[in-house]
């Protein structure tokens, strides 16, 4: 954390912490661990179970993982599997009392995808997960606890085009060891890293207050840096990207000095900007973001605006959480009108007018003209394929737009940061946004929500 922002770890005294012993076998495309959990209820009712979801062995991600020992405050127990296989819910003897606190126990074995020929799973999903083109990436690659609301756990398949993780702001300390050449970047820091002498090296790793836990590394990655204020900001470039790297660096850089000017600050001392080979344009995890490595021959474009909506998402996903299955929109519409943000302070109101016209209104046009308009405000699952990114990523961004026009800009922008300080590192839902936003700005905002959120 930032020297100013250090005390918030002390908000978290009782969040869910994580200690998770890592060892990737690159060679095999396996991995295998040992988790130690300290979660206590946050609920206002008792809890007779607590729900692991183990999201590599999902369509989405393409791989496996099982749990072969769970213990419950040190006693062994047998666990459930349900969801395909992706959720575990683990029996407690007693049930857990809201503000109490229990130690939980994992050993877990895993296998992830590679673009090998003779490999067995292919790549799945945005191939998001797996060793490929020599870039390790693992995200998720350990049982996490999904959010319990009043839906109760949240344990729901993704669909393979959507986010996949709907968690709590946690704590974790995660030792992983790796091929000794690998260069490591994960969600946080990198406390130490030692060689092992046999081929291998171990880091120690830790995070603020984060969401979740993402790994890349490449044995050919080389890196480029800067620093935002007291943040530094580094691109992990692949042999030959050095043009493209510098670019993305410089977008990235710039996004996060004016996301923080229009937002709030950055807390963390890091953001690790990773170029993989994933079929999508990019995808976010805390304190890193992914950008696809096909990309890096673009100056500007998509190249650009991938990069600066997955560093949008550091604010709209890491810091303020949402149901990213059943309400992606607000985080993706709002990353989207947050990314037009970026042009408008970098470039100039024209160059704004003629994003919001090419990204937003152009592909909503092309919906209305085609009889395919879907309301805003659905799960990832209830849209086709074709369709997800016209509604939610085209016309989601103008409710936002739209709501600015009513409000005026001064007003907007509290909205937002009034928004980013009340669920700062908590988790909100539609109302909770609508609720920040007409009361910032003492008008009704439901005609707009109705209309472009809810198709109403």
């Amino acid at each position: 954390m930032r020297p100013e922002f250090a005390a918030d770890v002390d908000q978290f005294v009782d969040a869910t912490r994580y200690w998770i012993d890592l060892y990737v076998d690159v060679d095999r495309r396996t991995l295998s661990g040992v988790e130690q959990v300290r979660y206590t209820n946050h609920e206002t009712e008792s809890l007779t179970e607590i729900v692991f979801r183990l999201l590599p062995g999902t369509p989405g991600y393409g791989g496996s993982m099982t749990v072969s020992s769970v213990t419950v405050d040190g006693i062994t127990t047998s666990p459930a599997l349900t969801t395909g296989g992706s959720a575990l819910y683990v029996p407690l003897v007693s049930p857990l009392l809201p503000g109490e606190s229990i130690e939980l126990g994992l050993r877990f074995e895993g296998a992830f995808p590679s673009d090998a020929a003779d490999t067995d799973p292919p790549l799945a999903g945005y191939a998001q997960y797996g060793y490929i083109d020599r870039v390790l990436a693992l995200p998720n690659a350990y049982p996490m606890i999904p959010v319990y609301d009043d839906e109760g756990w949240n344990v729901e398949l993704a669909a393979t085009f959507g986010d996949a993780t709907f968690t709590d702001t946690s704590l974790y300390l995660v030792r992983i060891t790796l091929p000794v050449d690998m260069v490591l970047a994960t969600s946080g820091v990198t406390l130490d890293r030692r060689d092992n002498g046999d081929g291998t090296a171990t880091c120690l790793c830790a995070s603020g207050p984060m969401r979740d836990f993402g790994l890349v590394a490449s044995a050919d990655y080389g890196t480029v840096s800067t620093k935002v204020g007291k943040v530094l900001v580094t691109a992990y470039i692949l042999p030959g990207d050095r043009e493209g790297g510098e670019r993305v660096l410089d977008y990235a850089a710039q996004s996060l000095r004016i996301y923080e000017q229009i937002l709030g600050p950055y807390p963390y001392t890091e953001l690790d900007v990773m170029a993989t080979p994933t079929k999508a344009g990019g995808i976010e995890y805390p304190g890193l973001i992914v950008v696809a490595a096909r990309l890096y021959t673009q100056v500007g474009g998509f190249f650009e605006w991938a990069t600066v909506h997955e560093v949008a998402h550091q604010w709209w996903y890491s810091l303020v959480g949402n149901d990213q299955l059943d309400e992606p929109w607000l985080d993706e519409a709002l990353t989207q009108y947050t990314s037009l943000l970026y042009v408008e302070h970098r470039y100039g109101e024209e160059a704004a007018q003629k994003a919001l016209e090419n990204v937003f209104q152009e592909p909503y046009r092309h919906v209305l003209e085609n009889e395919q308009d879907m309301p805003v405000g659905l799960p990832v699952a209830a849209y086709p394929q074709d369709l997800y990114g016209s509604v939610v990523y085209g016309k989601g961004p103008l409710f936002f737009h739209a709501m600015r026009q009513q409000v005026g800009d001064e007003t907007f922008y509290r909205i937002l940061s009034s928004y980013l300080e009340e669920y700062r590192y908590g988790v909100a839902y539609p109302q909770d946004l609508l609720s920040v936003a007409e009361r910032v700005s003492g008008q009704e905002l439901d005609a707009l929500y109705e209309r472009w959120i809810l198709g109403k």
